[in-house]
């Protein structure tokens, strides 16, 4: 499962370079895993921010900063085919949430 999710991962254009990656992993890991991590705030956040000593804020920011990158360095036609109407419109890029969700949704799906 971690394989597949690290796969798709690459193939949307999010780079393990990024702080955010590794909390985007984690909170689509947990949830194949039948977590419960939403709302983010309040159950996926929590859950990181207590196993890497961050504050909430910091792990939002960090997961923001992740997928701006992966937008303005990534491929826009192939995101935009990939994540179709689930993009926020006055952002120009799926939400965190937009965006985790739709991960592990092609990961279960496979």
């Amino acid at each position: 499962m971690e394989q597949e999710i690290y796969s798709y991962m690459l193939s949307i254009g999010l780079r393990p370079n990024c702080l955010g990656y590794k909390y985007i992993f984690d909170l689509a890991g947990l949830s194949t895993r039948g977590m419960n991590i939403l709302p983010l705030k309040l159950n996926g956040y929590v859950l990181l921010a207590q196993k890497y000593n961050k504050k909430i804020a910091s792990i939002d920011k960090n997961i923001q900063n992740c997928i701006s990158k992966a937008w303005l360095e990534g491929d826009i036609d192939s995101l935009y085919r990939e994540f179709g109407n689930t993009i926020d419109i006055s952002k120009g890029k799926p939400t965190a949430k937009q965006l985790i969700m739709h991960i592990c949704d092609k990961i279960s799906s496979k």
